[in-house]
């Protein structure tokens, strides 16, 4: 009886395997990435400032902080800006120079700073321009997934992969993020759980 039994349930268990492996094979189409698996460039903080357009950054480190000068235009005041933590940017420092004198940092070295002054201390300032956040993810349909107008400085920390953009509304930082490979990914959790 019990063996009767089986024999007649199999052809229901083997159409049963056969139908997931026939959902299994259809979805054999590439998936698309998860967000977490591609390339960004995004706004990570923003920092309003006064004292007129900022044409130029100089970035530095003291010992585990991470600091910005940002000048603004005919070199007439300095800021200092804390950038340690880029979601949150704060203001040190502002300096104006003396009434009719012109400045301009040349060398920095965390919150120290050696200024030049005089007419030609600092760069002229650059007309404004726009910039655009492109993502090429899907390189037959890109999109602008963020523009700001009006920037007269731009600078890069190449070693934090964060990018300082000036323009009216102030200081933007953005950060790159490069996609880990889901392939090296899956190596290094194999190595890590086995060959240890």
């Amino acid at each position: 009886m019990r063996f009767s039994h089986a024999v007649s349930a199999l052809p229901a268990l083997t159409l049963a395997l056969l139908a997931v492996g026939t959902a299994a094979a259809k979805d054999k189409r590439p998936k698309a990435p998860p967000k977490s698996a591609q390339d960004a460039i995004q706004v990570v903080g923003h920092l309003p400032v006064t004292g007129g357009p900022v044409t130029r950054f100089v970035a530095t480190q003291h010992y585990s902080s991470y600091y910005l000068y940002a000048e603004h235009g005919g070199g007439k005041n300095l800021t200092l800006i804390d950038v340690t933590r880029a979601a949150q940017p704060s203001v040190i420092a502002d300096v104006a120079y003396p009434a009719g004198e012109q400045g301009a940092v040349f060398a920095a070295a965390g919150t120290a700073a050696l200024v030049t002054e005089g007419a030609a201390a600092g760069p002229p300032a650059p007309a404004p321009q726009t910039i655009r956040i492109m993502d090429f993810s899907d390189p037959q349909h890109p999109k602008v997934a963020r523009e700001l107008d009006g920037v007269t400085a731009m600078s890069r920390d190449e070693r934090r992969g964060l990018i300082f953009v000036a323009n009216p509304d102030g200081i933007w930082i953005l950060h790159e993020t490069i996609a880990l490979d889901p392939a090296v990914e899956e190596a290094y959790a194999h190595h890590v759980l086995y060959d240890h």
